[in-house]
């Protein structure tokens, strides 16, 4: 049985990559975490090109974490990328970055993002903050299901 819901992690950093998967794996609720390491690649998973094109296991996430700062794209570039196709315009996204400049924060909520927060340097705050994302985005909140891929 396929997990109830499913997030993308776009993010390059390998050791926020194994804290994801460790605080989303903590939790209770089903989760199928697909993780994309740069900005090109999580934009050919999302439209479904190349090595994304015909793949059997691809799901279309009900969640999306952006880091802003990739390779090959950047996350305020990927950000553009979600916010154009109609299917993905639906899908929260929440920036998870380092940043903290005033600067970034317009520009993400101006492009689309939902939700904006600075990464914790604590592991265990870390872990906490992505829980309550999980919780609020995937058990709280209502999302909308029409116009999905």
């Amino acid at each position: 049985m396929k997990p109830l819901h499913c997030i993308l992690l776009v993010e390059d950093n390998p050791a926020d990559i194994k804290i994801t998967q460790r605080a989303l794996r903590e939790s209770d609720v089903g989760v199928d975490l697909v993780v994309m390491r740069d900005g090109e690649e999580a934009v050919d998973y999302l439209l479904r090109r190349g090595s994304h094109a015909a793949d059997p296991d691809w799901r279309s996430p009900d969640l999306i974490l952006l880091d802003l700062n990739l390779p090959r794209l950047s996350g305020r570039e990927v950000l553009a990328h979600i916010r154009a196709q109609r299917a993905l315009a639906v899908v929260p996204v929440v920036v998870l970055t380092t940043s903290h400049r005033p600067e970034d924060v317009e520009a993400v909520y101006t492009a689309g993002a939902n939700t904006y927060i600075e990464k914790p340097p604590e592991f265990a705050r870390f872990v906490q903050v992505l829980q309550t994302i999980q919780h609020y985005w995937l058990e709280i909140a209502l999302l909308p299901t029409s116009g999905r891929v």
